[in-house]
């Protein structure tokens, strides 16, 4: 029996510049954004599996010059290892902490050096334990100088608990500290890097819809019961570099 249902089980296709199934595809929203800054994120292994809800993959398509590495800790990854050692590039983490540059706050003369070689950001993407996990491992991240910003901003990530008050998922983040950035002069843009957010916004709409569908299976392959009423989760606030 159960090798005539698995006869009968179609795989959805899937995107693979947004990895989400073809159906739900958001890259119709994309506006690729080239910076100054060259973003390299670092996805936990648990995140990536999250296709449908993650937004670390949505980020680097929506930023030409970035790229994913994945793993939890880099203290002996050559590729991570070789950015940070390229003259090119000043290395820093997006990450809080009491030492961290905020760049909304900052003074001209404390961010001048980012003019005069190309930023090179790390960003974290991972449930809080796993961020704070990663960071903890991966000795040549935690020892690089911490980058962060202060906003007012309100996550959209309405399909997702949120661990506290003003928190931001990936692609939130990444968009307030590059506008925070090109008020500072480091980096170039013209409104296209709105886009993240509108491709963010519909990846959410999408997953609502699917979520309220009875019709739909779910990612388990089952249909929900259209007696069954589907939990949307509370919008509450997200660290910003969780997703």
């Amino acid at each position: 029996m159960k090798k005539d249902l698995e006869s009968h089980i179609v795989p959805r296709k899937k995107c693979y510049t947004c990895y989400r199934p073809g159906k739900f595809c958001v890259c119709e929203y994309l506006k690729p954004v080239t910076l100054n800054s060259k973003v390299v994120i670092l996805i936990h292994p648990m995140e990536a599996k999250k296709e449908k809800l993650g937004t670390g993959r949505i980020t680097k398509a929506s930023l030409t010059n970035s790229e994913i590495i994945m793993g939890i800790d880099f203290t002996n990854d050559s590729r991570v290892n070789s950015l940070i050692n390229d003259p090119q590039y000043i290395p820093m983490v997006l990450y809080p902490g009491e030492d961290a540059l905020n760049i909304t706050t900052a003074q001209e003369s404390e961010v001048s050096h980012l003019k005069e070689r190309t930023p090179l950001i790390f960003v974290i993407d991972g449930t809080w334990p796993c961020a704070k996990k990663m960071m903890t491992l991966s000795k040549n991240i935690n020892t690089l100088p911490r980058i962060s910003f202060s906003t007012d901003r309100i996550s959209q990530f309405l399909i997702k608990h949120q661990p506290h008050k003003l928190a931001l998922s990936t692609i939130e983040s990444v968009h307030v500290l590059i506008q925070d950035l090109a008020k500072k002069g480091i980096e170039e843009l013209n409104g296209d890097e709105d886009a993240m957010i509108e491709t963010f916004k519909a990846m959410v709409k999408k997953q609502i819809e699917i979520a309220t569908d009875p019709n739909t299976p779910s990612y388990r392959g089952k249909k929900m019961s259209k007696e069954r009423k589907p939990m949307i989760r509370e919008k509450k606030n997200r660290s910003f570099i969780l997703k």
